[in-house]
């Protein structure tokens, strides 16, 4: 979705948009199918930062879903591409419904935030050091599935950069590069091995 801006733009087409008692990751992956890497990094961030990321699992998944966006961003891709044994993961159409309702709040809150400046850090090279910074973010969800809500602060920079890259806010590029220092060092001192 191309006029996609905000968390609860997001939160309705996933609702609006998917349809059935289960949901598959394609499913939710194509109710922000854009030539835009913002909402589709976006997507698989929210969910690990959300109550859905407590899904045993869930983390992994969704690392692995931001490794192959992110990938494609620094490599300078047009069209996104993730494998079919990926997208057909699905999910009780429930705990979708759950999830978003449990965000929404947070979501509206961070929305009053959103505005567009500083876009010079939005844009290439910009784009290509965050979706490296994201790849890296995103490898540390694979130790981290081991500690309960071990994810979070990763995951939170990344929905930062994908806020920043979806609604142009290079402020907000800026706040998840900062908290991607504080998520490295998080790892590092919580490191579960």
């Amino acid at each position: 979705m191309s006029d996609l801006q905000n968390l609860e733009d997001l939160l309705d087409c996933m609702l609006e948009e998917t349809d059935g008692d289960k949901i598959t990751l394609n499913d939710l992956m194509s109710t922000v199918e854009s030539r835009s890497f913002g909402p589709l990094l976006l997507l698989p961030s929210f969910v690990a930062l959300s109550p859905l990321g407590a899904i045993p699992g869930m983390s992994v998944i969704t690392g692995t879903m931001i490794i192959l966006i992110a990938a494609q961003l620094l490599l300078n891709r047009d069209h996104p591409w993730l494998p079919s044994k990926l997208m057909s993961i699905s999910f009780d159409r429930e705990k979708l419904d759950n999830g978003t309702s449990k965000v929404r709040p947070w979501a509206k809150w961070i929305d009053k935030w959103l505005a567009k400046r500083w876009t010079i850090l939005t844009k290439a090279p910009f784009s290509q050091i965050v979706a490296a910074m994201a790849i890296v973010l995103a490898l540390t969800f694979y130790p981290l599935a081991l500690v309960p809500w071990g994810v979070a602060i990763p995951s939170g920079a990344i929905v930062l950069f994908s806020l920043g890259l979806t609604s142009r806010d290079g402020l907000f590029v800026l706040t998840g590069l900062l908290i991607s220092c504080l998520a490295l060092y998080a790892t590092y001192e919580f490191w579960p091995f």
